[in-house]
């Protein structure tokens, strides 16, 4: 009964969790929804201000940088107009002054120049009749006619200098030079009735009869304000949208043109404060800057009836007219665009938060009704799994308990076979140590009956004495310990005691070199060293074995092999280990079985001399017990500039374990 209702529960609670899911889901969608939407609206809303004031701000700069343009083009081509109207007048005082030359050439050329005078004095011509003709003698540079200053008359015009102190006669010279006749020239000269020197164009030509100059100008200054007039009155035509108007302001803050026309032509010291602020600010920021965006609280005085706003202004200074021409917009209109814009987008974000409420609440209501279907099939599916569940769990159990049962046998099998294992390694080592005894034991015992052999003839013929009796005693017992040293090495070696201690690898190499130095030299091999002093913490008696089994690989290789016979025998102390390699010059082992040395009765030798299991052995002790790690390779290498190749083994042992 419990079971059941905990599978109830269960149920329930599968039922239960998706539809909160889905609840949960689309109330944080909805929320994340709504959130981006205000965050996308209040960035339109910040970005359609920044696109709206950068447009009208990029309409206004067009606007004046093209009225700049077409006033620097005006003030051009005038220029181009007033020369062409000083050569015009020139050439027409050439024609008039051949034809006087012409008609009295009979008269001397002092009556002649007088008569000149008198004729020339009295034109006057251009708009504001400031326009005469001069005319002087290239010889002696004597002027012959000048209607703004008669006093210079018959004086030399060499003496006559504008303000820059350049002499007029050398200036209009240079005009002439490279073989011209005409051409134009700048000069300062006082305006009649005025103390001012002002600027000035002229024309000059040579009448090559008579060699005189004859020529006239204009000044700069009525040129520009010719322009400038011009220039207003056509701007006074323009008609802009919105309220906007074009200002012209000179660069001593007098306002030249604006929508309020009483203070056009105040100066500026007349007008409010709060208009000079702005004025001077406006001037000073356009001259050095060439031009520039000004932001400015438009005065309360300067527009009567309109209510003080920020106002954002373009100007930009015009040299050649020394104006500072502007136009600007006020920020009332770009907030009521910009607020228009705004309700349109809140608007907009109103019905898409309705829209997407209502889209998620239809969506829930629909994947909970799905829900709620598939729950019931859910249901019975469970409740079928679930018996079948209970049914496959007893077979489990089942299996499992044989399981159980055949691991145990499994194990006791494995065990069986390493003790066999064991056990074979322990009878094939002592058959190997057993053979390294005989060798051992084979010299003292040759020496010790070789001695008994001679006391006794020695004693049979009588010359035997005390000294050589005793000197062949001696050598019998020396023999006879070497014996006993034998055995209590073979004796150390199978000794059950096993314990970690330090120890110095050479003095183990020593001991197993010990048991197998005489059967080595029988055949011929030579043991080449290459030891470090160094110490470890281990068991000494595995690793005795370890190089036991090692070498007698080695000797065994080396016996199908012709001399010379060598061992390589390496110790070095690393970084975080001890180094042992051993290697041979027997040829190597086999690329295609090297892989497979360690593997349990595994040899390379024939069936009927090993058993497989020293190298077995060997790497089991290392990795187990001396907690090293051992590899092999095959190594090419000289020695005695003689090329040699073996299998090198090589162990890695650590300080302490």
């Amino acid at each position: 009964m419990s079971k059941l209702t905990n599978e109830i529960k269960i149920i329930k609670w599968i039922v239960l969790l998706p539809i909160i899911g889905v609840i949960l889901t689309s109330f944080i969608l909805t929320n994340i929804f709504i959130s981006s939407r205000y965050e996308s609206h209040n960035n339109e809303i910040d970005k359609l201000q920044e696109i709206h004031t950068l447009e009208l701000k990029r309409s206004i700069k067009e606007k004046i940088d093209n009225l700049t343009l077409l006033l620097n083009e005006n003030y051009k081509n005038e220029i181009i107009r007033s020369k062409h109207a000083i050569r015009d007048i020139v050439n027409l005082g050439y024609l008039n002054l051949n034809l006087m030359y012409k008609n009295h050439s009979h008269l001397s050329k002092e009556e002649f120049y007088s008569f000149i005078n008198e004729r020339m004095s009295k034109l006057r011509f251009f708009e504001n009749k400031d326009g005469y003709f001069f005319l002087y003698d290239r010889k002696d540079a004597k002027v012959i006619s000048n209607a703004s200053t008669p006093s210079h008359v018959g004086t030399s015009f060499k003496n006559i200098e504008d303000i820059k102190g350049t002499s007029l006669f050398e200036n209009f010279e240079k005009t002439f030079e490279n073989n011209k006749n005409q051409g134009f020239a700048t000069w300062y000269w006082n305006r009649p009735n005025s103390k001012e020197k002002e600027k000035k164009i002229g024309f000059i030509k040579i009448y090559e009869p008579l060699n005189i100059v004859i020529g006239s100008a204009l000044y700069t200054k009525d040129i520009k304000q010719k322009i400038s007039n011009n220039s207003i009155e056509f701007l006074k035509k323009l008609k802009y949208p919105n309220g906007s108007y074009i200002f012209i302001i000179d660069s001593k803050g007098t306002s030249i043109l604006h929508r309020n026309k009483k203070i056009e032509g105040v100066p500026l010291n007349k007008l409010d404060e709060k208009i000079q602020e702005n004025v001077t600010s406006i001037v000073n920021k356009a001259i050095k800057n060439k031009s520039a965006f000004i932001e400015y609280q438009q005065s309360e005085k300067l527009f009567k009836g309109y209510v003080p706003s920020k106002k954002i202004s373009y100007v930009r200074y015009v040299p050649v007219l020394d104006w500072v021409i502007g136009t600007g917009l006020y920020n009332d209109n770009l907030n009521k665009e910009i607020n228009r814009k705004q309700e349109l987008l809140e608007k907009n974000l109103e019905n898409d938060i309705a829209t997407i409420v209502f889209a998620s609440l239809l969506v829930t209501i629909v994947i909970i009704i799905i829900i709620l279907i598939l729950s019931k099939r859910l249901k019975n599916i469970f409740q079928y799994y679930s018996r079948s569940l209970e049914n496959s769990n007893n077979k489990l159990h089942k299996l499992n308990e044989e399981l159980e049962d055949k691991v145990k046998k499994q194990v006791n099998t494995l065990r069986q076979k390493d003790s066999l294992l064991n056990q074979q390694a322990k009878l094939a080592a002592m058959g190997e140590m057993l053979g390294n005894i005989a060798h051992q034991w084979r010299q003292p015992l040759s020496a010790i009956s070789t001695l008994a052999s001679g006391i006794r003839v020695k004693k049979e013929i009588g010359r035997i004495n005390d000294e050589e009796l005793d000197k062949d005693l001696q050598g019998i017992v020396t023999s006879t310990k070497l014996l006993s040293n034998t055995i209590d090495d073979f004796r150390n070696y199978y000794s059950k005691d096993k314990h970690i201690k330090e120890f110095k690898i050479e003095g183990t190499l020593n001991n197993v070199l010990n048991l197998i130095s005489a059967n080595l030299s029988n055949k011929d091999i030579e043991l080449i060293f290459n030891i470090e002093e160094v110490f470890i913490h281990s068991y000494e008696n595995e690793l005795i074995q370890v190089l036991l089994n090692i070498l007698n690989n080695a000797k065994d290789a080396l016996l199908e092999k012709n001399s010379p016979r060598y061992i390589f025998i390496t110790i070095k102390k690393q970084k975080k280990n001890a180094l042992i390699e051993i290697y041979d010059n027997a040829g190597g082992i086999k690329e295609d079985i090297i892989t497979r040395i360690f593997e349990p009765y595994f040899t390379t030798k024939f069936k009927s001399q090993g058993t497989g299991i020293g190298l077995y052995m060997t790497k089991n002790i290392i990795d187990s017990n001396l907690k090293g790690e051992i590899e092999v390779e095959n190594k090419d290498f000289t020695y005695k500039n003689e090329k040699f190749k073996g299998a090198l083994f090589r162990i890695k042992l650590p300080f302490k374990i």
